[in-house]
């Protein structure tokens, strides 16, 4: 391993114990952007850069006495349940080649600890805003450094950290992964950042262009259809926002579409998936056909999984003969957890919206026009439900979808006041970042 990978290594991890406590988020920012997943630490189980950020930060949280979980709060509760969920189904599991417990234990360090991490540090819309500022930083060097690595096929994040440093070639298109492990988890990490940089746009308009150029960027260089998918999914949903006081009805009406192409189509709606390959090469029938698979043999995993997916393809996963390419967020927890752990995963998410909907619900009865904000975080979670058909996490993207998820519940903590409104504070600002006109409300612990 590369000396200057370890310096890295202890420099963030030595920031994360110094930092002051409204920056305290930023060095798991930057192990998630940053640094490759290999083995740092091993004491039985390895420990890669961002786990060994999660554990200090946590570690500080509990010295500070800040770790937040709430069991008044329902989104807390679900992802406690689908924790226990998660670890009690891998004791039905015998995988001859892998441990069904370690690998369990490392979904739940990762998505479990990074949850608490941002119920921890991002405790309100002022946390919040900072993340995101900071988010924009941290991307700009990714995206540098991946528009290089397309450009001479070289992984410089590779060289550094001793890892992996093979850059995937595919009909004749370079695609960069920066340090993440595959072209498409790259490129969806930057489509699904993209939304949550538009609140910067009275804060700091130049760093939210220079953040939004920097996802594109990303996803440019992943080379891959299903970025570009997810990217337009995150940007369709703030379109909406023109349209929000018709969200219901726009609910609806693509349901109706949905249900009417599924009876009017020769081959299930999911097969849509087929049709897509923006940039060539891509897989879309594979997907599509995955889900039609999962189906027919619903009756081997939904219950607690399975270890045996060979037979759900003509051909079997890269990575274990037992298992085909499973591209699909939502059927990889069903392997491993059947039918409870998929839908509690679902229902993580879909609490998520409605605290996210009534905040803005609620910001919107008093005209603050700092509903903005969690809409812009609710079209960055819209794109990863989309980005979730298409593919399965196994890096650390893992752990930036479960920040977002830890930050919902402070930043859906509304108070409103008779008097004149607190205005958040955010590096030494005074005025709201998105205030257009007097407002009555304020957003905060």
């Amino acid at each position: 391993m590369n000396p200057f990978f370890i310096l890295f290594c202890l420099a963030v991890l030595v920031a994360q114990f110094t930092l002051p406590r409204r920056y305290a988020f930023i060095p798991l920012l930057v192990a998630v952007c940053h640094f490759q997943v290999v083995s740092v630490v091993h004491l039985g189980v390895h420990f890669s850069v961002h786990k060994l950020v999660i554990l200090a930060g946590l570690i500080r949280a509990v010295s500070e006495r800040r770790i937040l979980l709430s069991f008044h709060e329902p989104l807390d509760r679900l992802v406690v349940v689908w924790m226990c969920w998660a670890m009690f189904s891998s004791f039905f599991h015998n995988a001859k080649d892998y441990n069904p417990t370690t690998i369990r234990l490392s979904l739940v360090y990762d998505a479990v600890g990074a949850y608490l991490y941002a119920r921890s540090y991002l405790r309100d819309q002022t946390d919040a805003l900072e993340m995101i500022r900071c988010l924009a930083f941290v991307l700009i060097p990714l995206a540098v450094l991946m528009f290089v690595e397309k450009n001479t096929i070289t992984s410089y994040y590779g060289q550094i950290a001793g890892g992996f440093q093979e850059v995937e070639v595919r009909n004749g298109r370079v695609r960069a992964m920066g340090p993440f492990l595959h072209s498409i988890l790259a490129g969806t990490f930057g489509a699904t950042a993209m939304p949550l940089l538009l609140p910067l746009r009275r804060l700091n308009p130049r760093l939210m262009f220079a953040g939004a150029a920097a996802c594109g960027l990303i996803v440019f260089s992943s080379a891959s259809s299903g970025p570009i998918m997810t990217l337009s999914a995150g940007l369709a949903a703030l379109v909406l926002w023109r349209f929000r006081t018709s969200l219901p009805w726009i609910r609806r009406s693509i349901l109706i579409g949905i249900i009417g192409l599924h009876i009017f189509m020769q081959a299930p709606v999911w097969y849509l998936l087929a049709r897509i390959d923006l940039v060539g090469g891509s897989t879309g029938w594979h997907r599509a056909q995955l889900i039609t698979s999962a189906l027919k043999y619903i009756d081997e995993w939904w219950l607690v999984g399975t270890d045996y997916t060979r037979q759900w393809m003509d051909y079997g996963g890269g990575w274990n003969s037992d298992h085909t390419d499973l591209t699909n967020e939502y059927l990889q927890m069903a392997v491993w957890g059947g039918l409870p752990l998929m839908l509690l995963f679902i229902a993580v998410l879909i609490r998520a919206f409605q605290l996210l909907g009534r905040t803005i619900n609620e910001f919107r009865q008093v005209g603050d026009p700092a509903e903005f904000v969690p809409w812009c975080v609710g079209s960055s979670l819209f794109a990863y439900c989309v980005t979730f058909l298409s593919v399965s996490f196994y890096d650390q993207s893992r752990v930036m979808l479960w920040m977002i998820l830890g930050l919902v519940p402070g930043l859906c903590i509304v108070t409103f006041d008779s008097g004149e409104a607190t205005i958040p504070e955010m590096t030494g600002r005074t005025e709201d970042p998105l205030q257009e006109q007097p407002v009555a409300c304020s957003a905060g612990n």
